[in-house]
């Protein structure tokens, strides 16, 4: 499994997003950088790659992209001509984890839980 962060700007309504982001980097100095030396230089501790989505650099003057779930729905298609569309990771609005959600460790004890296929682990 890659070592993926993906950052957006997504409209109120959830319908559309100004810009994506899918990176390696998180949110700290030491991958963004921090000036240094009266601001004469930027110390960068940690290098990370990324790849910044534009809709304009995929449809000349589009300002946003559409969200679409399913590229063969009848808004996906329509939008198409119009701006492009993106397709997001994960499903919108973002919903907060419950007291039983547990967080997946690769060295945590899975014992009595199903997987993806159904089968229970020992």
């Amino acid at each position: 499994m890659p070592h993926v962060k993906t950052y957006a700007r997504v409209s109120p309504d959830l319908t559309r997003c100004s810009w994506f982001l899918m990176t390696s980097a998180n949110m700290s100095k030491a991958a963004w950088g921090a000036m240094e030396k009266a601001s004469s230089q930027v110390m960068i501790r940690s290098y990370e790659i990324g790849v910044l989505l534009l809709p304009k650099f995929h449809h000349p003057g589009a300002a946003t992209f559409s969200i679409s779930h399913d590229c063969n729905s009848p808004v996906a298609q329509n939008n198409c001509s119009a701006r492009p569309s993106l397709f997001l990771p994960y499903d919108l609005p973002l919903k907060e984890y419950s007291q039983t959600d547990r967080p997946w460790t690769w060295d945590g004890s899975m014992a009595g839980l199903k997987d993806r296929f159904g089968k229970c682990r020992r």
